[in-house]
């Protein structure tokens, strides 16, 4: 599904996004995810086309591009580990998204998504299915 994106923010393909926040208040916009579900900025997909500072339409709001949305809450997606090991032990865990929202930070407990299985010491398999209650 296309989505409106937020002006002026560089997004790689394949990262996080959610809900653009702005003085309290939804734009409309998607933008790079944060590194948590939290104060309505929740994870809304994986964007499937960059956005880059050289593009064209860079500083425009609304500019839509291509998001994988999640259909259900079974949905599970791969993802790369970007602060260590994978491990088996791991699944089940809920954890933060990383900072540069290209991977699941997997020793970080947070309310990004939750590891759901375990591939090799470097990617696994997460939902997203965290409501923005959940603590850690």
């Amino acid at each position: 599904m296309k989505l409106p994106i937020a002006a002026s923010v560089a997004i790689a393909a394949g990262a996080a996004v959610g809900i653009e926040i702005s003085s309290n208040d939804t734009t409309g916009n998607i933008t790079l995810m944060g590194t948590e579900n939290a104060a309505g900025a929740d994870f809304k997909g994986i964007l499937q086309e960059a956005v880059a500072a050289t593009d064209d339409d860079y500083a425009t709001a609304g500019k839509l591009k291509l998001v994988l949305i999640p259909k259900n809450e079974n949905a599970k997606a791969y993802f790369t580990a970007t602060s260590g090991t994978l491990t088996l032990a791991m699944v089940g865990r809920t954890v933060e998204f990383a900072s540069t929202s290209l991977g699941l930070d997997e020793s970080t407990l947070g309310k990004g998504a939750r590891i759901v299985g375990f591939t090799s010491l470097t990617r696994g398999v997460c939902s997203f299915d965290i409501p923005n209650t959940e603590t850690a």
